[in-house]
Order: C-alpha cells, then structure tokens, then sequence
C-alpha cells in the first residue's frame, strides 16, 4: 500500500467522521418552526369567506371549495395551529435547557407548566459565545411566534363560540409576557394586540383608541380580517365593513383557486410520469433496437479516471 492511498485513507475517516458528528449536531439541535408549516391551513380559512351567487361560476367555484375544505373547517384549523404551538413549547424548552448548559450561573428556571423564569441575578461580565447568541436569537423566534400563534388561536376560538377559552388564552399572553426572561424579549405588540381583542369580546365590550392600528401592524390574512370584523361592526363603520368585505371575497376566490393547484399538481404529475413509463415500455416493445430506451445502449461509455480519482475528489472535496 502506498502512503498515498495511506493518506487518502486517514482523510477519508476524518471526513467520515466530521460528517457522521455534525449530523448528530444537527439531529439535537432545536428545530425552529416557521410560519410556512401552516400556509395550506391558512388558505382553508381564507376561503371559508366565499359567498357566491346563484351564477354557475360561483356555484362551481362553491362546490371545488367544500370539495377541498371539506367539513369542519375551523377545528381542524385550531388542531394544526395547536400542534405547530405545542411544537414551538417544545422548542423554546430545549432551547432554554442550551443556554443553562452555557451559563455559568442558572438564568432560567421552569415551572411545572414549562413556562420559563428568569432569576434575580446574573453574571453579566461573562461574553456570550457565538452559540450562545445564536441560541438566543433563536428563543426570541420561538416566542414571537408562540405570541402569534396564541392571537391566532384566540381568533379560532372565537369563531367556534368559544368566547372564554379565547380570553383566557389572551390573558395567558399577556400574563406570561409580563415574566422577565433571560436574554429579554419584547412582547409589547402581541400584548398590546391581546388587549385589543380582549376589549373587542369581553362582555362589557370597550373600545381601545388604537385597535385598528394593533389589528392591521400584528393580525394578517384571515385573522386580521376576523378582527376588523368585529372592530367596524361595533364601530358601527358599514362603508369600511362593505369594503373589507370585498376584500374577503377576492383574497378568498385566490385561495380557492391556490388550493385547487396544490391539490391538481400531485396527481397531474403522477399521471404524467406513470404515462411516460408506459409510453417508453411500449415503444420499446414495438421498435426494439430503435426505441429511446435503448439509444446508445451498445456505445461504452469510457472515461480517463478510474475510481481512486473519484475517491479523491469526494475526500477533498469535503
């Protein structure tokens, strides 16, 4: 054996085994969820808002809508954005339990509910690490979107009746907002938007001056429409109520034809590639020799490298 190939065989199991340690890395690394996880979902709620006419095209465009959304559309809404919410929990947990492996002083404590609390002191003179920051940067995401999703959910809620759930899901934001964390994370707009849709349900209904602003800045698509909804009616606002409404309308003929397309594409590929397949085998049934399949099937294909070339290229590479 030559010390080259000595060589390329210790580089090799390095490279295996940098390769084998940052999958590992990256399997216990807390996955950050992303608002993309729900984008169907919200395209279900934003059709639900179609109201068509008696004309054929709007009864068509009715009937692919409750083909799509099928029955019960809003607690199977609720159930994926509870799913998303608990995911995200489980995320700001591990992503907690990180950064008390790198403090040298304990920040944070849990309680039994897993809701972070941050302690009274901490060691400020101590540089954070790259990681660390990274952490952090990571947690403030988590909980913008748990703070989000708690709005949303309140919304959903709302809309099946449940009036006293949404509250108390709004005032469990703007109660855990009020707990210092480490590092600090602003929670001012969801809170401020959590009052607003708190005044707007809560029995005796009151006004607060900024609600339509708090509704446009931190609410969008169905949600935000749900809550000017209710804003202008008890505004008592029919001209901007009449406007919105027609933006409900448009916003939901586009989700209807998006969901048709998500639906169509799966099947319109599956068919195309399953008759490309049966196009090639029976073609080459019938011509043999001279089918695609068999073009330049007896011309050998040679190349100036042999396999410890590739072997190199790949280590190298990595």
């Amino acid at each position: 054996m030559t010390i080259k190939r000595v060589i390329l065989i210790g580089l090799t199991i390095l490279a295996i085994a940098k390769v084998i340690l940052s999958l590992v890395a990256s399997w216990n690394e807390p996955q950050i969820q992303s608002r993309l996880e729900l984008y169907q979902t919200n395209l279900f709620l934003s059709s639900t808002e179609w109201q068509g006419d008696n004309t054929e095209d709007s009864l068509d465009l009715t009937a692919a809508r409750d083909a799509i959304i099928g029955n019960e559309p809003f607690p199977k809404a609720q159930k994926q954005y509870q799913q998303v919410r608990e995911s995200a929990q489980t995320t700001e947990s591990q992503l907690i339990a990180k950064l008390q492996e790198l403090s040298s002083e304990q920040v944070v404590t849990l309680t039994n509910n897993e809701t972070p609390e941050a302690i009274v002191e901490v060691n400020t003179h101590t540089p954070a690490s790259p990681q660390q920051k990274q952490w952090e940067n990571s947690l403030a995401q988590v909980e913008k979107l748990m703070d989000e999703l708690d709005l949303q959910l309140g919304i959903l809620q709302v809309q099946q009746g449940e009036i006293k759930a949404a509250i108390a899901t709004w005032n469990n934001l703007v109660t855990s907002a009020q707990i210092p964390k480490i590092p600090p994370i602003s929670h001012t707009s969801s809170v401020q938007t959590a009052q607003v849709l708190i005044a707007l349900w809560e029995e005796p209904v009151h006004l607060l001056p900024n609600a339509e602003a708090q509704i446009e800045q931190n609410l969008d698509g169905w949600f935000r429409d749900r809550a000017l909804t209710r804003l202008y009616q008890l505004q008592q606002r029919p001209d901007q109520l009449a406007s919105l409404q027609a933006q409900k309308q448009q916003r939901a003929e586009q989700a209807i034809l998006k969901l048709g397309l998500i639906s169509l594409i799966p099947g319109v590929g599956g068919l195309l590639g399953v008759g490309l397949v049966i196009f090639l085998l029976v073609q080459w049934l019938l011509q043999g020799k001279q089918s695609l399949l068999t073009t330049n099937g007896g011309v050998p294909w040679e190349t100036p490298w042999d396999g410890e070339v590739i072997w190199q290229v790949l280590i190298f590479g990595f």
